[in-house]
Formats: C-alpha cells, structure tokens, sequence
C-alpha cells in the first residue's frame, strides 16, 4: 500500500464513513443524555413535565400531530351536536393530538410539558365519519371520537391509527411467542410507550351508557 493510499484509508476528514459514523454516536449519546434528564423531570413532576411534544417527537419526528375536539365514547346525541360539551368527557375545545409509536397522546395544547392522558392504540380500529373518527376497541365498543376541522385530516389520523394498532399487535404477538428480544425500537418510541404506560391511567372516565343503566334497574319477578 503507497503512503497515498494508506492516508485514504485512514481519512477522518468531513463526509468520511469513519467521520459520519463518530456523528452518528456523539448524536445518540447526546439523545440518551436529554432522555434520561426527560425521564427523570417526568418521575419527579409526578407525570407534568418531561414529556412535552417535542421531547415525545423525537429526532425523527411524530407519526401524526394536529388538532381535534375529543369525546369519550358517548351516545350518538353528543356526536350530533358536535361535541359541544357536557358529560364526562372532553368538552367542544380542540386538544393537540400526536401520535408516537403504538400510542396516541392528547395534550391540552402543543406548548403543554405533559399530555393530558395517553391511549393505547393496539386492539384498536378507527372508523371515519365525515370529519370525525370513532376509535373502537375490535368489539365495536367506542372508546373515543375526535372531531377534526377537515376530513383529509381525519382520513390521515384513521390511517395512522390503522397501521400503529397493526405493529402494536404485531409487537405483542412477538413477546407472547417469547421473541420480545427481536424487537428493535427507536429511544424516543421506546420513551413514548413508557409515557404512555404512565398517563394511560389519566384517561377521562367513559360516561355511563343506557344499556349499563338498564342492567341496574330491578326487574319485577326476577
């Protein structure tokens, strides 16, 4: 090997394979360090900090963001009138929604430290309506509704849903047959579903449904 070929090979300078790939690590490192500090704002703010949107996006950003009024599933007389408010869920003000990985995080607006609570999407399927989007369990059961202003947005949010819930499901399957080891995950997505686990627990109550009235009513002669 000439001593030209031999400083080619050994060549640190801007754009090399071996220059790119020392970026590419002081980057992780760099991302791992500002998780880790997220991590522990979140634990110690007892979920109200640490996990604003721009932490959850990450380097390579969310599968969906925009902006929706949301409803835990209720009758279909609070879907007419356009969520305007009442009950136990939300009420008609638009929620910024954003959609990490397998979970769907809805904070009360885009500046918000924390999400107001988290949905996992796996075992889950989204139905369009016009502009609104029911989010159901594979029962048909309705978890929640988000009104969107356009329908385009709509179709794109029931669409990010349909493929995350389909890889959340697919993940899950892999764990039970014991392949959880082949799981390969990105340090934000694996941040989000850690949030998720956390604030799925803040999800407004589902208000009560006729039918659940109807089974608390005594029946004469029964």
């Amino acid at each position: 090997m000439t001593d030209h070929d031999a400083q080619d090979a050994t060549d640190t300078s801007d754009g090399s394979p071996m220059k790119s790939s020392q970026r590419r690590s002081s980057t992780t490192r760099r991302r791992s360090s500002l998780l880790q500090r997220a991590r522990m704002s979140f634990y110690r703010s007892k979920g109200e900090r640490g996990a604003d949107v721009a932490t959850l996006r990450g380097t390579r950003g969310a599968d969906f963001e925009g902006e929706a009024r949301v409803i835990r599933g209720t009758s279909d007389a609070v879907l007419c009138s356009c969520f305007g408010g009442g009950g136990n869920g939300e009420p008609k003000k638009s929620r910024f929604m954003l959609i990490k990985g397998s979970s769907c995080f809805v904070f009360a607006s885009e500046e918000s430290t924390s999400p107001k609570y988290a949905i996992k999407l796996a075992f889950m399927k989204a139905e369009v309506h016009g502009t609104t989007v029911e989010l159901q369990t594979t029962l048909g059961d309705v978890e929640f509704r988000f009104a969107f202003d356009k329908a385009e947005i709509a179709e794109r949010f029931a669409g990010v849903v349909t493929e995350q819930a389909s890889i959340a499901e697919g993940d899950v399957a892999k764990k039970r047959l014991g392949h959880g080891h082949l799981l390969h995950k990105r340090a934000s997505t694996r941040y989000a579903d850690a949030i998720a686990d956390k604030k799925e627990k803040d999800q407004p109550e589902a208000p009560i449904t006729a039918a659940e009235v109807m089974n608390q009513v005594p029946m004469p002669g029964i």
